[in-house]
């Protein structure tokens, strides 16, 4: 796991990968490169999230419309209609997430 080879601990909260700003932290660079990751191989993140509910459930939401979104575009069998359907869930999800964490999904 990256945690025990980097010796770091749970994130403890999402603020503390996102930094005050757009602009990520390292250990939001980590995160999200961790995240795509797990998303593209289906293993488990080696980050622990806790925190806030809601705000965990909306970062879930858009991560999965993002992967619904990419595995769309690369299948043979989609569509235009497939690939905008998966483009706009993942816009909605998108616009939750920057409404919520006050700065745009930066995937």
């Amino acid at each position: 796991m990256i945690n025990e080879q980097l010796d770091m601990p749970a994130i403890p909260d999402l603020n503390s990968v996102f930094g005050k700003s757009y602009k990520m932290t390292t250990l939001g660079k980590l995160f999200f490169a961790s995240l795509l990751s797990s998303m593209a191989t289906g293993k488990k993140s080696p980050f622990d999230i806790s925190g806030n509910k809601d705000k965990i459930d909306i970062l879930m939401k858009v991560a999965q419309s993002t992967k619904k979104f990419q595995d769309e575009i690369k299948s043979p069998a989609s569509t235009v209609d497939s690939v905008i359907r998966a483009m706009d869930m993942k816009n909605i999800e998108a616009r939750r997430f920057q409404d919520s964490f006050k700065f745009p999904w930066p995937l």
